[in-house]
């Protein structure tokens, strides 16, 4: 009975050291991704998990892995300060945006491009630099840093009024009804709105054309060789061509 006791006791060590030993692995390599309604490369909608272009990118590259994920759809702002704090792991999107500085990782590899573009009503000047903003009033979508571009709309030497906006849909909304004269915005985005929003005649022109990256919290369990696994799952999969949509 004791031989009995004795070996069971040491099963039950043993399971619990090869526990404590195997757990952090498996902690790292569980991934969370929290996106917002960003289309068609992210869609967030209520009641629906997240989908689109790089929600689709994600999952073939954990996949490709082997590891297990969470996609989780927030409001912008809210999905950057997320990353920031390590509530999420990973984003797959620009540089610049002021609430992820020195919390993050960028990889090095170029997911896909996203471009920035200023609209406007047909019968106003159409607008072709940045510095042709100064001075004018502009339409921004709420949560976005355009890649940085927020300082420069802000900065009160330029001169600009920033109407910010709750949504792509109701600022092309505000644009069709002269509430400003110019919005800007990503043209994958403003496309899908300008299906349901018909401006006719409106006009568009690209201000910037902005890279999309890996971006990995700090936070995130041995985040260094993570991004390089990631990245390295990236280059393989394009190889392969199982990214031909990027």
């Amino acid at each position: 009975m004791k031989r009995i006791y004795a070996a069971s006791l040491f099963t039950i060590c043993l399971i619990l050291s090869v526990t404590a030993i195997f757990t952090p692995k498996l902690q790292a390599e569980e991934i969370q991704a929290h996106v917002f309604n960003f289309q068609p490369f992210y869609v967030v909608e209520e009641g629906k998990e997240p989908s689109g272009i790089l929600v689709d990118a994600m999952k073939v590259i954990f996949e490709k892995c082997n590891m297990s994920y969470t996609i989780k759809g927030y409001p912008a702002k809210r999905a950057y300060i997320n990353l920031a704090e390590g509530k999420s792991n990973i984003f797959l999107g620009v540089k610049g945006v002021p609430e992820l500085e020195g919390n993050v990782l960028y990889g090095n590899e170029k997911i896909t491009k996203i471009d920035l573009r200023v609209y406007t009503r047909q019968e106003t000047p159409l607008l072709k630099t940045k510095e042709e903003l100064k001075g004018k009033k502009i339409l921004t979508i709420r949560g976005y840093s355009y890649g940085g571009f927020i300082k420069y709309l802000e900065d009160p030497a330029n001169n600009i009024e920033l109407d910010v906006t709750d949504g792509h849909e109701l600022a092309f909304k505000k644009l069709q009804g002269k509430r400003a004269d110019y919005l800007l915005d990503y043209s994958a985005p403003a496309e899908t709105t300008l299906k349901s929003v018909i401006i006719p005649g409106i006009q568009n022109h690209s201000i910037s054309v902005l890279d999309i990256f890996i971006i990995l919290s700090k936070k995130t369990p041995d985040a260094d060789n993570l991004l390089k696994k990631l990245e390295q799952a990236f280059i393989d999969l394009k190889k392969e061509g199982k990214l031909s949509n990027l």
